[in-house]
Formats: structure tokens, C-alpha cells, sequence
């Protein structure tokens, strides 16, 4: 599926591509931005598919063979947590890819008590599909996954059902902390795929499709083992014109001048699409923001390459991630300031399960270090002071506060944002309801 020669052609510049005029180049520039948008998912998960079934570099945490689990090695902290963008640091997470071209692939699931879990698996498009806690209360159980190849089964196992033969799982097991995480660890082992495994991973160099008009290679041959659905055949049959679709072949020597140079140029602009288009809340209360599109975003094929750009989600009734860019005057989030967040008595996140904050660089989405090693702050942390009237006041700040760090959430040193996280909020959440308590700076 990837190419190394397509991979080493350069990309032309945004000058260049600004000064095209001629009408094939734009003809085939706007099929590939189109192209560029609907294949985000697609191509990125086959990326990650295929560096997290090789090991490509000496710093990776995990890999696994098609139809394997991985598990992390530890809780994430910044120096473990790889390329996940905006991790969290209360599950032990666990990762698979799911192959079901070959038939159902069974799940195994141990008896997990009241420990919350959750196992998404996200179909190539990038919906999911949870088994965990919410769907099985704890207990131990057996899943058929199926997917659109269909196969035998057998006969009274729960059947899950994924839009896309090929699947990434990303599974979370809670850990309370540090001294839990064997516990957590030993429960994770207990959770097993079976089925056609793949070979082990073996040693590559990483793929980028992103980087080129790879990208255009990978989409092409992954739409032809993918199901098309109705509301994109006109779509699709465009990017066939070009190779991109599935009922052609991706070849540039077929290609014009005009039009291999109109697709690069896509390739060049289509983040700064993504970066314009953005996430566009459908809420925003006290700064905090979620949409309710995000589980769902129908025919937005702009909303859903943002949406996996950004990291993929959860189903909205299994975790909700309202997060925070500015404090009470509007301000971005900077790491020189101080800032609280003060929720009061009885107002703290409505959840069935548990809730934390967690702060992020802004630019990478990622933790950074800091002196205390912590790296989120909610309803589990040790040693919480509350006020006198019940609330429960928040400090982040890239320092220690002087006069006590218990109720403190460092903060990274630049510009950074915050994300909530409710893991099996109440009604109340969903509905918007309930609303976090603003950021405000107190310096």
C-alpha cells in the first residue's frame, strides 16, 4: 500500500500553487482537496495501522500484530506517551488492530467488577463502537466482531457489529494510581482477541502519507476494500477521474503536468483547510466547549478530518471531552499566568464513573514535564482541600502555588489548553445542563 518513490517526490509550495491558473491544475486541485478531506481518517488510521504493527523507532512503547493486543507499559506520562495526541493519564491504555476480512474475530472479556474499562473500535472512518463497563456492567463476556465480509459464527455469542473490516481498538482500563496499575495491568492481560493473527512486527521506517501524494496511493487502495456508501457514490466516482477512487487505479504517469501538480497542491493545502475549518463547537459555556456533531458528523466530511486530526473520540454517552482555550476575559491560555477554577459545593462533574483535568501544550497536544509529576488533577487525586463552604478550589499554574500544592494541576510553560474528561457522564452533562466552572486568572 505504500510507496517508497511517491513518498520521496516533493511537494510543490504554496507560492507555486498560488500562482496556477490554468483550468486543468484547478479541476484537479479541487477533486483533491475533496479527496484530501473525505480520506483523512482513512489514510491516517492505515498509517498508524501500519507503524503500530512494525516497530519504527527506539523510543515506541507498543507494537502488535494484526489481531494482537498491546499494552502500554505504563500510565502516560510525557516521556511515554508516543504519538497519542492529548492522552490521558488515568487508564491504562491498550492497543489492537482488528482484521475481519477474514471473518469474525472473537473478543474475550474477563470479569472486570466495578473497575471501569472501555474498548472503542474505531471502524476506518473513524466512528466507534464501545464493549466496557457501560454496555456489559463489568461482567465477563464473548463478542463476535463482524464486520462487512460477514462469516459463520458461533452460536450464542453477542455479535458486534463494525461498518469496516478494518478496525483500531484503543482500550482504556482505569488505574487509581501508580501502586493500582499492576492490578489494572493484570486485567488488561485477561482481554483477548482471537483470530487470524498476522505476523509479528518486525523492524520498518515509518510511513507519512500526509507528507505527500502517497497520501493519494494509500486513499485509492484503501477505498477498494472499503464499502461505499450510498451518500458518497457521486463523490467517489469524482476521485475516480483522477485514480483516486475506488474503481481506478492511482497511477501519476496517467496523469497531466496540470494535474499531478493540482493533487500536490491539495496535499500542501489541505491542513491549512482543516486548520481554517477547525472545531466548531455546537456549545460553549464558561469558555468550555464540545459539540454535539462530534460522535456523528453525518455527511460533514470537513467536521470528521478534524474530528480524527484532533485524535479521535469516544461515543458521547461514554466519556464527554468539553475543552478550554481561554480564561474569563477571552484570553489564551498562557503558561505564565495563574489560574483557578472554583467549583461549588454539590457542582462538580456529574459522572458515573470519574472525572479529571488535564492540560495540554497548545501547539502539540501533548503533556509536558513537570516537577511534580502530575499530569491530571479530579475526584481521584490524594489529599484534595476543599473550602470552608464545601467548594473546591482549583489552582494551575507552571509553579508551585506557595501555600500548598495539593489542590494544584501544573500547567505547561506556553500557550496550552485544558480538556475535562467525564467518563460515563449523567444527563445532565449530555444535555448541557451542567456547566464547568470558568478558568479564571488570578495574576
Amino acid at each position: 500500500m505504500f510507496d517508497a518513490l511517491l513518498a520521496a517526490m516533493p511537494l510543490p509550495t504554496m507560492e507555486e500553487c498560488a500562482a496556477q491558473s490554468d483550468i486543468e491544475f484547478v479541476y484537479a486541485q479541487s477533486v483533491g482537496l475533496q479527496a484530501y478531506v473525505y480520506g483523512f481518517p482513512i489514510v491516517d488510521l492505515h498509517k498508524q495501522q501500519y507503524n503500530e504493527t512494525h516497530w519504527t523507532r527506539e523510543d515506541q512503547p507498543i507494537a502488535a500484530a494484526i489481531n494482537d493486543i498491546a499494552i502500554y507499559p505504563h500510565l502516560l506520562t510525557p516521556e511515554t506517551q508516543g504519538q497519542l495526541r492529548a492522552p490521558n493519564v488515568d487508564t491504562l491504555y491498550m492497543n489492537a488492530w482488528v482484521d475481519l476480512s477474514k471473518g469474525p474475530v472473537y473478543l474475550d472479556v474477563p470479569e472486570m467488577g466495578d473497575r471501569y474499562y472501555t474498548l472503542a473500535f474505531m471502524d476506518i472512518y473513524g466512528k466507534p463502537v464501545h464493549v466496557g463497563t457501560r454496555t456489559n456492567g463489568g461482567k465477563a463476556g464473548r463478542y463476535a466482531l463482524v464486520g462487512p465480509t460477514g462469516g459463520v459464527l458461533e452460536p450464542g455469542v453477542e455479535v458486534v457489529r463494525l461498518a469496516t473490516d478494518t478496525n483500531w481498538m484503543l482500550g482504556r482500563v482505569l488505574a487509581e494510581d501508580s501502586n493500582d496499575e499492576q492490578k489494572a495491568r493484570s486485567l488488561a492481560q485477561a482481554i483477548r482477541l482471537l483470530g487470524h493473527k498476522g505476523p509479528a512486527p518486525s523492524s520498518a521506517k515509518a510511513v507519512n502519507p500526509h507528507a505527500s501524494v502517497e497520501y493519494f496511493a494509500v486513499l485509492n487502495q484503501a477505498l477498494k476494500s472499503m464499502p461505499v456508501p450510498s451518500s458518497a457514490e457521486g463523490l467517489l466516482a469524482e476521485f475516480d477521474r483522477f485514480g483516486l477512487g475506488p474503481n481506478a487505479d492511482f497511477d501519476i504517469n496517467k496523469l497531466s503536468a496540470n494535474e499531478l501538480l493540482g493533487l500536490g497542491c491539495a496535499i500542501v493545502q489541505g491542513p491549512k483547510l482543516l486548520t481554517k475549518r477547525g472545531f466548531k463547537p455546537t456549545r460553549v459555556a464558561n469558555g468550555w466547549m464540545i459539540s454535539d456533531k462530534i460522535a456523528d458528523p453525518g455527511l460533514d466530511y470537513l467536521l470528521r478530518a478534524e474530528i480524527a486530526r484532533g485524535g479521535y473520540i469516544n461515543q458521547p454517552e461514554e466519556a464527554m471531552y468539553p475543552a478550554s482555550v481561554t480564561d474569563q476575559n477571552g484570553e489564551y491560555l498562557q503558561g505564565d499566568r495563574v489560574y483557578q477554577m472554583r467549583f461549588a459545593k454539590g457542582e462538580l462533574p456529574p459522572v458515573e464513573a470519574f472525572w479529571s483535568i488535564t492540560a495540554y501544550d497548545a501547539k502539540t497536544s501533548q503533556l509536558t514535564k513537570n516537577s511534580l509529576g502530575r499530569y491530571s488533577i479530579g475526584d481521584r487525586t490524594p489529599g484534595l482541600v476543599y473550602e470552608d463552604d464545601g467548594s473546591l478550589v482549583l489552582t494551575l499554574a507552571a509553579k508551585p502555588p506557595a501555600d500548598s500544592i495539593a489542590n494544584w494541576l501544573p500547567i505547561p510553560e506556553s500557550y496550552f489548553h485544558v480538556v475535562t474528561r467525564l467518563y460515563l457522564p449523567n444527563p445532565e452533562a449530555l444535555s448541557g445542563d451542567y456547566t464547568l466552572p470558568v478558568i479564571t486568572r488570578v495574576n
